[in-house]
């Protein structure tokens, strides 16, 4: 192979800051107990349960500076169905409805201000359309809301592509949201 070609298929890899939102039990329980099982019937990675809110824009190395300010209350966001897509990290999901709440809370993070589609991934792999088809059909939500209360600061590389991806997270930090306190701006 030419090495114009080796270049090419060089992924542009970087390493990234990310934000979680953690759903509280109850909901985690379930997450992680239906998580792990399409794991093994995919031979696909297993993970925590968690509601990607952003990337750090803030240039803190490890996130911990803009962490130390967070102070939000908990979050219940109400679940739209399972969904699938075309994309790796959105293979099988629940999709969420977003809420003001959600927005000041990754507004305080300096989360990048893309469009969210809050949703909790439920498996990352490869499957044929009609694969996926099958497994959202199949899942059945115990619930129509889903209590965050933990933010999460998670080291990760970008882009998300494989197996390894996935399994090479690294949770730098862990913070419960107060029930009590509005969130500070």
């Amino acid at each position: 192979m030419s090495r114009k070609r080796k270049a090419e298929r060089k992924i542009d890899r970087r390493s990234a800051i990310v934000y979680w939102l953690v759903p509280a039990a109850p909901s985690r329980e379930f997450f992680r107990a239906l998580i792990a099982d399409l794991a093994a019937r995919n031979d696909a990675p297993r993970f925590e349960p968690h509601l990607t809110l952003g990337l750090s824009s803030s240039g803190d190395d490890d996130g911990s500076k803009t962490f130390a300010r967070l102070s939000a209350k908990t979050i219940e966001l109400r679940a739209r169905g399972v969904d699938f897509s075309a994309r790796f990290t959105r293979t099988l999901f629940v999709r969420f409805d977003s809420r003001s709440e959600l927005v000041a809370l990754r507004a305080s993070l300096g989360a990048r201000a893309d469009e969210i589609d809050p949703h909790v991934s439920l498996l990352y792999k490869k499957l044929p359309m009609k694969r996926k088809t099958q497994l959202a059909s199949s899942i059945t939500l115990p619930f129509s809301t889903v209590t965050f209360d933990t933010v999460q600061i998670v080291r990760c590389s970008l882009p998300v592509r494989t197996r390894c991806d996935v399994e090479s997270w690294q949770t730098l930090g862990s913070q419960a949201l107060d029930a009590g306190r509005d969130l500070k701006r």
